[in-house]
């Protein structure tokens, strides 16, 4: 069956990709094809769930920005996305903070972020600050805690309800889904067929006119390339650069089950809900709490890792490399043992650690989320849906308008973000 659009992959960027341009054009046959069972059951069902505003490139900034308010606005609709500003507490060292120092004031300034010291720290929570002349601490790479950014517009979100309300509104709009079919490649072929043999040739011009399936051939007029951590698997074949390359990132969870750690647990002062913010350590290491199930989260993502689509979680990466570290800021967890893990992708576009869409042919791609996608992805659908319909800029939630071409790979100018952890 043919479609006038088809979108590969059926999480965040794809969902939202398919919903905004259903949106500017209704009477177009849209179809997204996915290898799982329903929507976003790749990296986005296995993200931790976390959104911020707080970043140094001024494009990450207003792509989440935009992103949240929309899926506040949704959420205040009366649609329950499980959004919960409990905000971000980033953890830093003097040095670290000195790193970042111009940006995080000009961010306070703006009232989106709040700079704490030490000592206002001390009062609030619970956990170890200094280190010196602590030798394991110095082996573990463990840094003091000086400043704590705090950004109230940041929490986190539940992936699924974000995803099943993409769905649920491209369902009524008329969009297909087809499950449990994986993409084994893009057919191309030439934009006036010769009828010659082994065409297209070099010197033809090409489009792609659809894809292979397990299952055979779905043809479209325009594509739409979201497959997260697999998108380079589609795109390699052709020769087309989109930077972004897949690494595994792995999320461990732990019921409290001690006063001290229920009491970390309920931190109070930061946020509505009387709970501990999603925390990030200066090691790099992070926890949230989970109020539905009562749990922390835990995840550190390690830099040299393969590139990969292995989604097999590693047991002993928490032992090895998450618990030695958290212990030491808090003692809280001394001896504790994991009640579940799961593991999924980031594909992290290293260059400037932003998102990245561009269009060849009648394709667009849309990928390098770098562990944020979740909470850009709708501004990144909006992108990636005007350039796929022809429009010089796309206009994001609150009426801000981007070039479409701005994300593009050939000719990038993005500052690059600093504010990684």
């Amino acid at each position: 069956m043919d479609y006038d659009v088809l979108v590969v992959g059926a999480g965040i960027f794809g969902l939202a990709t398919a919903y905004h341009v259903m949106e500017a054009n209704p009477r177009l046959k849209i179809a997204l094809v996915d290898m799982r069972g329903d929507v976003g059951q790749g990296a986005t069902a296995k993200s931790a769930g976390g959104f911020r505003n707080l970043f140094t490139s001024e494009t990450n900034r207003m792509l989440a920005d935009s992103s949240i308010s929309f899926y506040l606005s949704i959420q205040e609709g009366g649609r329950d996305l499980g959004m919960e500003l409990v905000g971000y507490l980033i953890l830093r060292s003097k040095e670290q903070f000195e790193e970042i120092k111009g940006a995080a004031l000009q961010m306070e300034k703006e009232g989106k972020l709040r700079i704490y010291r030490k000592e206002e720290l001390k009062k609030m929570i619970d956990m170890n600050f200094d280190f010196d002349g602590d030798e394991e601490a110095e082996i573990l790479g463990v840094k003091n805690v000086d400043y704590g950014l705090f950004g109230p517009k940041c929490g986190h979100i539940d992936a699924d309800k974000l995803a099943y309300f993409y769905r649920d509104e491209l369902k009524a709009g008329g969009a297909e889904f087809i499950f449990n079919t994986r993409v084994e490649g893009i057919i191309v072929e030439p934009e006036v067929k010769l009828g010659i043999p082994r065409e297209p040739r070099a010197w033809q011009q090409v489009r792609f006119a659809g894809v292979k399936t397990n299952k055979g051939e779905i043809r479209a007029d325009r594509l739409v390339i979201a497959a997260g951590g697999w998108t380079q698997d589609l795109l390699n074949p052709l020769g087309i650069e989109c930077l972004a390359r897949p690494k595994k990132r792995q999320i461990f969870t732990i019921r409290p089950r001690t006063e001290e750690q229920k009491a970390l647990f309920y931190t109070q002062g930061f946020n509505e809900y009387g709970v501990l913010p999603m925390t990030f350590l200066p090691t790099g290491h992070y926890f949230r709490v989970d109020r539905r199930d009562g749990t922390f989260w835990m995840g550190f993502s390690d830099y040299y890792r393969p590139f990969s689509t292995d989604e097999n979680p590693e047991e002993n990466y928490y032992y090895d490399n998450i618990y030695p570290i958290i212990v030491k800021y808090f003692p809280q967890f001394e001896d504790v043992r994991i009640d579940n893990m799961w593991a999924g992708l980031y594909a992290i576009n290293y260059v400037d650690e932003n998102p990245v869409v561009f269009k060849r042919s009648n394709m667009v791609v849309a990928t390098g989320g770098s562990g944020s996608g979740i909470l850009k992805g709708d501004a990144v659908g909006r992108i990636a849906a005007a350039l796929l319909l022809g429009k010089e800029y796309a206009e994001l939630y609150g009426g801000y308008k981007i070039p479409s071409n701005k994300l593009e790979v050939r000719g990038r100018r993005l500052e690059p973000e600093r504010f990684v952890f």
